[in-house]
């Protein structure tokens, strides 16, 4: 049972951990920091796991690389929400059809989603036009490969 414990802790530690390593920017730009923490985490745990927990690194390994999945998946998915982003933006009132897609444009639009790339390193800005970074292709890269 110590062990269940521990896997709780290393989980709300490192859930807690993510959001303040991205400090508001998108999973997708901070992933390297969201990837240092779980690192962290894993080995914060891995100790008190093997030692008193009655757990061994490879079913721990296993258990923490399906976590982080799982976490990823929902974490980009809640946060790439059109649905949910414009609920966020009627929690202040009702809003008429056209009122929440101007607060919508306004607020998650095209110049929000460009400044995220720029400030993610994924594109450059070249005098008015935006070009890929090599992080940038390789990410397209890696997605490739996934479809």
């Amino acid at each position: 049972m110590t062990g269940v414990w521990i896997l709780i802790a290393a989980l709300l530690i490192v859930m807690v951990g993510c959001e303040l390593a991205l400090g508001g920017t998108k999973l997708q730009t901070g992933l390297s920091r969201a990837l240092a923490v779980w690192a962290a985490v894993y080995l914060l745990a891995l100790f008190p796991l093997f030692r008193y927990g009655g757990t061994g690194p490879f079913p721990f390994t296993i258990f923490w690389g399906g976590a982080f999945l799982s976490w990823f998946g929902v974490r980009s998915h809640i946060e790439s929400s059109i649905l949910l982003r414009m609920l966020y933006l009627l929690r202040r009132g009702p809003m008429t059809e056209s009122a929440l897609v101007a607060a919508y444009a306004a607020s998650f639009g095209e110049g929000t989603r460009r400044e995220e790339l720029l400030r993610g390193g994924l594109a450059v800005k070249e005098g008015d036009r935006l070009s890929i970074t090599p992080k940038g292709r390789t990410i397209l890269g890696v997605v490739a490969k996934l479809r």
